[in-house]
This record gives structure tokens, sequence and C-alpha cells, in this order.
């Protein structure tokens, strides 16, 4: 990539995958959102199965991160999904057009921290409908690290959390796979010295 290149150039000469990823994961969290606050929220507190034993719709206002880590503090959640997003736009620019999987994982956490950021300025909470029913493995399991104990039921999510888990296991994925050894520059002394077709036309001629 020339370091010549404007900042225009770097985040949009052909990367058009990134922006249309994007756009498309965050109109799909917004308008689930929207769904979710006109036919899930009249039925809080009940959940409403999908898929029994699995999975169903239940409303929450989250004004936490996940887990409800950071309850009540919406101004820091927002200064550190402002921050996600400037670090995930300079890798944008600097990444190459042809690391299609990486500027996918990239737009995926952008759309999915837009998405609740939106939903924090404006409501100052974050709109979740998705509800998984059945219990986590290890419920009430203390880890003194994290001075967390783990809950008896996953949070109530959205396609946003969707969007970002999704972006980051594909980085993870990708930190995983090898990365191609260019080959070392022939140094002269391995070139093999082959006689010129002038020298082997002379050798013909003496030899006849």
């Amino acid at each position: 990539m020339s370091e010549k290149q404007t900042f225009l150039q770097g985040m949009f000469t052909r990367k058009g995958l990134f922006w249309i990823v994007l756009l498309v994961s965050l109109v799909a969290d917004i308008a689930t959102k929207a769904w979710a606050d006109a036919y899930v929220r009249p039925t809080q507190p009940d959940v409403t199965s999908i898929i029994d034993g699995f999975i169903g719709w239940k409303w929450a206002e989250n004004q936490g991160a996940a887990f409800s880590i950071m309850h009540g503090r919406p101004l820091l959640l927002a200064l550190i999904a402002g921050g996600v997003l400037l670090a995930v736009f300079g890798y944008v620019y600097k990444a190459e057009p042809k690391r299609r999987w990486f500027l996918t994982a990239l737009a995926l956490v952008a759309a999915g921290a837009i998405g609740n950021l939106y939903d924090r300025i404006l409501l100052g909470h974050v709109r979740d409908f998705m509800f998984f029913i059945f219990d986590l493995p290890f419920h009430g399991t203390s880890i003194p690290v994290l001075d967390w104990t783990i809950p008896l039921k996953y949070p109530v999510f959205n396609v946003a959390d969707i969007e970002i888990i999704a972006g980051v296991l594909i980085l993870v994925a990708m930190s995983f796979k090898p990365e191609k050894k260019k080959p070392a520059p022939e140094s002269a002394t391995d070139r093999k010295t082959e006689p010129e077709p002038a020298n082997e036309l002379q050798e013909a001629a003496h030899g006849a």
C-alpha cells in the first residue's frame, strides 16, 4: 500500500466489501431492535419460546455491557465503543484490499459497536430481545481472577452482540492461520550457470 495515499483512498479504494457488510449489518441490527420494540416489549417480562428449551424472545433494557458489566455507566461504555471504532477504522485504513475475511470481521465488529452505541446515546440503554432458555453449565461457579460468578442464564442479547462475537471469532480463527513464508531471494551462488545459446552453437560447430 502506497505511503502517499490519502485517508479517503485508504478507507475506500477497493474496500467496498467492508462498507457493504457494515451497512447491511447495521441496518439488520437497528431494524430488528425496532421490531422488538413494537412486538416483544409489550410482552415483558414474559419469555416467548421460539425453539422450546433453547431460544426465545424476552425484552430487556441493558444499561451495562454483557452480563451487566459496568451497569449504569453509559458514558464510559460509549467512550470504550468509540475507542474500539477508532481502532477498527485504523485497521481498515492500513489493511490490504485482498484481505477479505479480515475486512469482513472488522465490518461486523464496527456494525455491532455502532448499533449499540446508537442505543446508548439516544435511549440511555441498549435494547435486547433474544434469550437462551437453557441454564448455563457451571452456573454459580466463582472465578476469582475476574471477580465474577457464572450466572444461571446467558444475558438477553441482540443482533449487534451476535455481529461483534462473529467478528471477533473470525479474527481469532485468522490468528491461528499460519502465514505463508515468502521464498528467500536466490543468491548468485545458488543459481545454476547454463551456457548461453551462442556458446552452445560455437561448441557444436567446433565439434563438427
